[in-house]
């Protein structure tokens, strides 16, 4: 063999490079990462890795940092840190960190990543980083009627090495990133969280082995005679607390009660989306080849077939493993890991760890077609609206083609993309009469139906971008369904090749008598909903669906009752509007909670409720709120509720049309009148709260106008209305003239879907659409973001934006004989660390649809959702303000709605409107109050305080 000095020249000069390919960290170093095996060799993958030492931060030294041998920094949101890479080769590399979630932050941490000033892939700018969660116990508790409870998740600081992967988890391989030969500068910035970070690693980009090929690299002997069983819904730990225990009934799941509800398998509709995982630790005896088993259940989908991506130790170990199917079954099956043959997988001896990530990346070139497609028909539609307007005339002929060159090639395109991945989807799920299948077939044939003739379009918009039955609703239905994986597991059997795992069925006899004896166990009441509390223990109801009950009732039996020594009883309430009824007969609780924001005033002025100001500590303990959430709950100097949820009004914008258009998002109701005429010209339009819904317009959503323009509801002495004011005639005009001269929409029958279309891409709403939004509208995910609700500018400058925010309150009846231990009870309820628990536990229980907008600011500001959204919020909720409440001031609220109803509907003067409802609210006022013993005679007898803000802040501020 002859030597070739060119080779070896250049040989040595790649091995130079590498050697000096950090700056300006000296001791950068390359290492080799292998295929996990027993003693096999493989090619050696070049992997440059630059130590924390080089980022020029002081080293943490905390007991975080001390798990992590190679030394690490603690960043901060806002946090930034640089290095350059002298890349050996160019070719796609690959991005890894070894970090850990700081125990404080309450999110997912979040960074971002340039590479030489930007960002050569998109999903750079959020690399996520995990957060993992871990069962307080090894044993699920028991509720006091015997069914399990779901384990306190607590967190788990947990050191990994994390690649930079997509934000939704749907690529099947960590981002990519191509370089080219020679220095690049990375730039690092944590945008969200707290994060400790260690090593970050370049890795050049290689796919995982085929099963032959890793089958061929292990040496290890085939184990044997070896079985192990986990029980699914005991996971080591996991990264995302919505994967929650479930209750199976069926006979073949363990464990089995025929009574009691057990938690015995993980899973189902809780664990559907991409990138959440659970891990399994467990111990085998000898080095060897293994085969695993699951015992699983996927019925959610009907003819659909969901993916798991399977790690041993942290890897996967071939590319088959990158994504497993589970077909869909009506009954719990066997699955192993296998193709033609069973997967044999290199366990080491000791403590192995399975990871089981859900994943939609064999859906994925259907998911990113429907996402170009949704972005292409929202392109196209806008187009069409700038040239149509708001003209809806089906007598109208447009001959959009010549105005839109192009526009039936587009169509075609976007029909053809969608045809080629249906074929796709049917060769995944196997089936071509598939929910999901159909829905795309009709959005083919929608656009196939229009771009026939592309002229008829402006009368078929429909079928296009606006309904529930367009090719754009049905699009964004489906993406949201392609995403969703759902899977129950019952138990994982970790055993030796030899073995064949197969569950026999339970026999017949046993089935009849099991259902037989559950057919007779239904007729026993059913413990949750019954009414009545033993002797010595707080009774309180809830206006509360199940689950909650549940999970307060838990959350007071592990904490509460051992803190105080209080025991108490929940129960679903009955029937709220009767609790009136209830308190005359003597069944009334002690406490009731989720209470709509109405109630307590009328329950109070009836002499009903406990006073909570007569607690020594209250004007302490309402610190927590904001100062007009209380309003309505007072009368005089007396309160008798306290909030427990509560609600914002903010501005909603899609940024993606607002950008297209041109339009700032507007900060005042002056700036809202600038666009609109801009909006409206393109068949758009801005929503307000007044739009919702048909009928009464209630204080909820004309409160707002009258505080912006400074006027008062009631005189000061409270015995008339205020509304004779030039500040409240002002405020009733503008709130008419929005749709009489700026032309509003009148009725908006679901602002979530018509943001969702593009038709109304900004305008006020509150707490219920950001959840849908947030959990239900993948179309328009990352498009849309939050404002601060618009400012009334007055005369002499000043700003004002006080919106309501009423939602749910707790409340004391004055029969209980036991008000101290009620209070105590309401004190711990609202208390931030409770509240902050039970928002946290309603997620990992429910899912993010279930999001508490807890009236607790403190516990308010640990919600998990975006921090731009949580920092609008907060700020809004300084100008919240409730309507202050007294008697007979129903009728004011109600003849405001009817004032609005004959300005815009028939044309009647502002002022002439007003000061006919004046007379009728007045006389109902002094009707009540001659009731509730403040007038005798049309003398005042008693005096009535109207509360305000400033009131209840100086109750804060003098307070103990």
């Amino acid at each position: 063999m002859t030597s070739n000095p060119s080779r070896f020249f250049r040989l040595t000069l790649a091995l130079l490079l590498m050697l000096l390919s950090i700056t300006p960290a000296p001791a950068a170093a390359l290492s080799a990462r292998r295929q996990p095996s027993s003693t096999a060799e493989t090619s050696p993958q070049q992997i440059i890795e630059i130590p924390a030492e080089s980022f020029g931060l002081p080293l943490a030294q905390d007991e975080t940092a001390r798990q992590y041998a190679k030394g690490s920094v603690l960043l901060q949101a806002g946090d930034n840190l640089q290095f350059n890479v002298n890349v050996p080769a160019g070719g796609e590399y690959t991005l890894w960190f070894d970090a850990a979630a700081s125990p404080s932050a309450p999110t997912a941490p979040e960074g971002q990543m340039r590479v030489d000033g930007g960002f050569p892939i998109g999903d750079l700018r959020r690399v996520i980083f995990p957060i993992f969660y871990r069962n307080s116990t090894d044993t699920f508790p028991k509720d006091r009627y015997g069914n399990d409870a779901l384990i306190r998740q607590i967190r788990l600081t947990r050191w990994t090495k994390v690649p930079a992967r997509d934000v939704t988890f749907s690529q099947p391989y960590p981002l990519r990133i191509p370089l080219s030969a020679g220095e690049h500068h990375f730039d690092f910035t944590l945008t969200e969280g707290a994060l400790y970070l260690g090593s970050i690693y370049l890795e050049t980009f290689s796919p995982y082995p085929s099963y032959a090929s890793y089958l061929d690299l292990q040496t290890a002997p085939v184990s044997s005679g070896f079985s192990l069983t986990l029980e699914a819904e005991f996971p080591a730990y996991k990264n995302d607390t919505s994967v929650r225990p479930a209750n199976n009934r069926d006979l073949t799941v363990t464990p089995y009660d025929t009574y009691k509800l057990l938690l015995n398998t993980l899973g189902g509709e809780s664990w559907n989306k991409s990138g959440s995982a659970v891990y399994y630790e467990f111990d085998v005896p000898a080095d060897g080849m293994y085969a695993v088993t699951f015992r699983a259940l996927q019925n959610t989908r009907s003819n659909f077939t969901v993916f798991r991506r399977i790690t041993v130790n942290g890897e996967v170990p071939f590319e088959e493993l990158n994504a497993f199917p589970f077909p869909y079954s009506t009954n719990w099956l066997d699955v192993p890991l296998a193709g033609e043959t069973p997967y044999l997988l290199f366990l080491h001896k000791g403590t192995n760890t399975l990871g089981i990530e859900a994943t939609n990346s064999p859906y994925l070139p259907a998911i990113q077609t429907i996402q170009q497609a949704l972005l292409d028909i929202n392109t196209l539609s806008l187009e069409i609206r700038k040239l149509t307007g708001n003209q809806r005339d089906p007598y109208k002929e447009w001959v959009i083609s010549d105005y839109i060159p192009g526009i039936k090639d587009r169509l075609n395109a976007i029909a053809q993309n969608l045809i080629g991945d249906k074929d796709l989807l049917v060769s995944i799920t196997g089936s071509s009469a598939s929910p999901e299948v159909l829905t795309y077939q009709m959005a083919i044939d929608n656009l196939l139906f229009l771009a026939a003739d592309p002229d008829k379009i402006p009368i078929y918009m429909t079928r296009f971008s606006e309904g529930p039955g367009s090719a754009a609703q049905l699009l964004g239905s489906l993406l949201l369904q392609l995403q969703s994986q759902p899977l129950a597991l019952d138990k994982i059997i970790i055993h030796s090749p030899e073995m064949i795992i197969q569950t026999p069925p339970p026999p017949f006899s046993l089935s009849f008598a099991e259902g037989f004896k559950r057919f007779l166990h239904s007729f026993q009441p059913d413990p949750y909903q019954s009414i009545g509390a033993s002797q010595g223990e707080l009774e309180v109801w809830v206006n509360r669906p199940r689950q909650y009950v549940d999970l307060l009732q838990v959350m007071a039996d592990e904490s509460f009752t051992p803190q105080t020594g209080i025991r108490v009883k929940f129960s679903i309430m009955p029937d709220e509007s009767k609790l009136i009824l209830a308190n005359a007969a003597g069944i009334q609780p002690d406490v009731a909670l989720g209470v709509s924001t109405n109630v307590p005033y009328e329950l109070a002025i009836r002499n009903a409720l406990y006073d909570l100001r007569s607690f020594e500590d209250f004007d302490s303990f309402i610190r927590i709120y904001s100062p007009g959430a209380l309003l309505s709950y007072i009368i005089n100097d007396s309160v008798y509720a306290i909030p427990e949820t509560q609600d914002f009004w903010v501005t909603f914008y899609r940024k993606d049309i607002l950008d297209s258009l041109g339009i700032p998002v507007p900060h005042t109701w002056n700036e809202v009148i600038e666009i609109l005429p801009e909006l409206q010209r393109y068949g758009m339009n801005y929503n307000t709260p007044l739009s919702s819904g048909a009928g009464l317009k209630g204080y909820l959503v004309t409160a707002p106008y009258l505080f912006n323009h400074g006027a008062k509801l009631y005189s000061d002495d409270g015995f008339a209305s205020g509304l004779q004011s030039e500040e409240a005639i002002a405020a009733v005009k503008f709130m008419a003239e929005s749709f009489t001269i700026y032309g509003m929409p009148l009725t908006t029958s679901s602002f979530y879907e018509s943001f969702r279309q593009g038709t109304l891409p900004i305008g006020i709403s509150n707490f219920t659409d950001y959840v849908k939004l947030m959990t239900a509208a993948p179309e328009i995910d990352g498009l849309w973001t939050i404002d601060l609700y618009p400012a009334t500018v007055l005369p002499d400058g000043m700003q004002l934006r006080y919106a309501t925010g009423s939602a749910q309150a707790s409340i004391m009846f004055k029969n209980t004989d036991q008000p101290q231990e009620a209070w105590q009870f309401m004190k711990w309820w609202m208390s931030t660390e409770t509240q902050v628990d039970f928002q946290e536990r309603l997620i990992l229980n429910y899912g993010r649809e279930y999001l508490w907008n807890s009236a607790n600011l403190e516990a308010f500001s640990r919600l998990a959702i975006p921090e731009e959204h949580r920092a609008v919020i907060l700020e809004q909720w300084k100008w919240l303000q409730e309507p202050v409440r007294l008697p007979g001031s129903y009728m004011q609220e109600r003849e405001l709605s009817n004032v609005w109803n004959r300005i815009v509907f028939e044309g009647a003067n502002p002022r002439v409107a007003l000061d006919r409802s004046i007379i009728i609210i007045n006389r109902e006022i002094r009707r009540k109050m001659e009731e509730f013993g403040y007038l005798k005679n049309g003398q005042r007898v008693k005096e009535f305080k109207i509360p305000t803000i400033e009131t209840v802040q100086e109750w804060m501020e003098h307070a103990r």
